[in-house]
């Protein structure tokens, strides 16, 4: 039998993840915000009598539930958007166009200061990785001549990726709604690892 070393501990340390501080603001804000419009509004009772009272024993919880459904969701949009990013380096292509839905499945899951909060944070986090800074330097200058153009750029994708992802999980929920079935589970991706 051949010994294996054990290097568990000395491969996590070498594994260097993106920063995701995007993440938090989204957690803290986007269910926060959807949660209290939920309430406000209190858009689903009849839906929630008709089908999930047997599941949530009460109104307000199941309007948590969804809010933080929501969220997830836009965590995840967020996610493929700077996925897509990180391909269009890799591929040395032009960044990704933005592509917003043409029209947002109510409740709207990120409020005007929460995307100015966003924008800040992408901005501040990715604008010191180097890997992003290198990328304008080699590719980009001539489509963002500033580094604050191509870094609200950026930001300008995740925000959308986020609307984006958000609105998916809206449509898998009232697509259950319209069966009465069990609203499918969303998961959180996870942490995104640099990879070379």
């Amino acid at each position: 039998m051949h010994f294996m070393p054990d290097t568990e501990d000395e491969d996590s340390a070498a594994e260097t993840f993106w920063p995701e501080g995007y993440k938090q603001v989204i957690r803290e804000e986007v269910s926060r915000f959807v949660r209290e419009g939920l309430l406000r509004d209190k858009p689903f009772q009849n839906i929630y009598g008709q089908g999930y009272k047997d599941r949530f024993p009460e109104y307000p919880a199941f309007l948590e539930k969804l809010a933080d459904m929501v969220a997830v969701g836009a965590e995840n949009g967020a996610d493929i958007a700077f996925d897509d990013i990180i391909h269009s380096f890799l591929k040395e292509l032009p960044l990704p166009q933005l592509r917003a839905y043409a029209h947002y499945t109510a409740p709207p899951a990120l409020s005007v200061e929460t995307k100015e909060r966003l924008r800040q944070n992408v901005i501040a986090e990715y604008g010191k990785d180097n890997i992003y800074v290198y990328a304008h330097g080699v590719g980009y200058t001539k489509t963002f001549p500033t580094i604050d153009d191509y870094l609200n750029y950026i930001a300008d994708l995740v925000i959308t990726g986020a609307e984006n992802g958000a609105n998916d999980t809206l449509e898998q929920v009232y697509r259950a709604f319209l069966k009465l079935a069990p609203v499918i589970p969303v998961r959180r991706h996870p942490r995104r690892l640099k990879v070379w």
